[in-house]
């Protein structure tokens, strides 16, 4: 059952299993899809699954590299920066390279939960206008918790956005993206 999150043990192995099964989740949306499909917007906002797999790839590299360097300052790879979400909707990237980044993300992301060692090491807080001011780090089990959350939620957009495309649901999906 694809859908239901794997046991896991220790306050660093759930963290991570609960943000690799959001990330795997996100996966199943584009089963089955054409190119065109998958960039296409056919609910009422402008996100698109391509741009929800990018942004949550981009997510889980972006947090987890925060929680392993902590208390410095993350090193990202090349290509893998955490662009705001409608550069990545934008993207004009076909279905299978983003499959093929967001898989890379998913590897990194997973180095990334595999490599810390603190999960009270504190994580500078980067500059942006809503973070308040006072608030200069937080723990690294929170960026780890972060990923699951911000993921959870644009899972929870490309499910609608998917259902709107076919009328194919979670549970059929992920039926689907099983038997492949």
């Amino acid at each position: 059952m694809g859908f239901l999150t794997p046991q896991a043990t220790g306050e660093l192995g759930v963290l991570k299993t609960y943000a690799l099964q959001q990330l795997a989740q996100l996966r199943t949306t584009e089963v089955g899809l054409s190119n065109e499909q998958a960039h296409s917007h056919p609910a009422a906002s402008a996100l698109n699954l391509t741009g929800l797999l990018r942004h949550c790839g981009a997510v889980g590299v972006y947090w987890s590299a925060c929680a392993v360097a902590a208390p410095d300052a993350p090193q990202i790879p090349d290509g893998f920066d955490d662009l705001p979400l409608e550069d990545m909707i934008a993207d004009e990237s076909t279905l299978e390279e983003t499959l093929v980044y967001f898989d890379r993300c998913v590897d990194l992301t997973t180095a990334n939960f595999d490599a810390v060692t603190d999960l009270s090491a504190p994580v500078p807080v980067p500059p942006a206008p809503w973070y308040p001011p006072e608030l200069t780090s937080w723990e690294a089990r929170w960026c780890l918790a972060h990923i699951s959350t911000e993921v959870a939620r644009h899972t929870g957009h490309a499910d609608i956005i998917r259902e709107s495309i076919d009328g194919k649901g979670a549970y059929e999906l992920n039926d689907l993206a099983e038997a492949l």
